[in-house]
């Protein structure tokens, strides 16, 4: 059962869920060390819902949590009961792949069993056409991928507990997407607090700070806008351009390619 005062990183792979859980645990903790401290050494992959409630254990006054878990599998009437609130970041769908490619090839899975060389194919041909026809099992059923994922979350967009962020407005303006972020969350924030939240959560800091297990699976690679270009053929932008029109073209949603 969510806690009144959580915070869930509601985001599929790659798409900027370390990252906002960075600059949430910040907001909260940085008046904390001890806290802040505890948050740090705490496994990540041990804060997603998915892993079950080790973190009911622990003495949070404030729980920073994440999933990959479309909404539609969640309880969100129940979620929004409790007083929890939201954030979904969302990442244009051609840096998301690419990103999603590099850190695959570095999952700690066995590269020759058959089942894998299917679903991750070390080809960047072969990869793009199994994930874009939704064959990878990402908390999602046969035949959905990201766009899915988003429509998915999309249907409780204007909720008053759900705040979505884009990864590359956060790039162009982290002080006003993190204070955007901070009020959402209420939690009041100096100017000076500010820009040290957003120096804190840089790329450059966060790759610097970045635990062991991160390093492993590339977690900070190039963090970049437009890293897509150095890719993806014509015909491959074309074909992910096709499919997220076909998928996504009835909503507001809108992506930005280029820095």
């Amino acid at each position: 059962m969510p806690w009144k005062n959580d915070v869930i990183i509601a985001a599929y792979a790659k798409t900027g869920t370390t990252w906002v859980r960075n600059i949430v645990s910040h907001l909260i903790y940085r008046q904390n060390p001890q806290a802040m401290e505890m948050y740090k050494n705490l496994h990540a992959f041990l804060v997603y819902l998915e892993t079950g409630t080790l973190l009911d254990k622990l003495p949070w006054k404030r729980r920073i949590l994440a999933t990959h878990i479309p909404a539609k599998l969640l309880n969100m009437k129940r979620i929004k009961g409790s007083g929890a609130k939201i954030i979904c970041p969302i990442r244009n769908p051609k840096d998301q792949i690419v990103s999603w490619y590099n850190m695959a090839k570095k999952l700690p899975v066995p590269k020759n069993h058959e089942l894998v060389k299917s679903l991750y194919p070390r080809t960047w041909e072969e990869f793009i056409e199994v994930y874009t026809q939704g064959q990878q099992p990402l908390a999602s059923k046969v035949g959905e991928w990201y766009p899915d994922y988003l429509l998915s979350w999309y249907q409780h967009k204007e909720d008053e507990n759900v705040l979505f962020v884009v990864y590359e407005d956060m790039k162009k303006d982290p002080v006003k997407e993190i204070q955007k972020i901070a009020d959402f969350l209420d939690i009041p924030i100096s100017e000076s607090d500010l820009d040290e939240v957003v120096h804190e959560t840089s790329f450059n800091t966060m790759r610097r700070q970045s635990a062991q297990i991160e390093k492993k699976l590339d977690f900070y690679r190039k963090g970049e806008v437009g890293d897509w270009k150095n890719h993806l053929t014509v015909a491959q932008s074309e074909m992910i351009d096709a499919k997220i029109q076909e998928k996504l073209g009835h909503t507001d949603l809108k992506f930005t390619y280029e820095p």
